[in-house]
């Protein structure tokens, strides 16, 4: 099997690249994570406007929205989002 890609939406893309080195390496572990095996790790799924289900992992402090897009072998990061206690 291919190994997986991750591939960020914009939005996720400008969210990470507007954090603090130590936190982007935390979300870089969580992304290698869902890249060795994107179906297995999931806190919960919810879906977006389309009905299209989405996987979140929660990597504290953050909510990483996910879907795979298994024809192309592809973790699309759709959202990223710091949560607080």
């Amino acid at each position: 099997m291919e190994p997986w890609k991750l591939v960020l939406a914009e939005q996720a893309f400008q969210f990470f690249s507007g954090l603090r080195a130590v936190e982007r390496r935390k979300l870089l572990n969580s992304f290698e994570q869902l890249k060795r095996d994107p179906r297995f790790i999931r806190d919960f799924g919810i879906k977006d406007s389309t009905g299209r289900p989405l996987s979140v992992l929660a990597a504290s402090p953050f909510l990483i929205t996910y879907w795979l897009d298994d024809l192309v072998c592809e973790v699309r990061i759709e959202d990223i989002q710091r949560v607080r206690y």
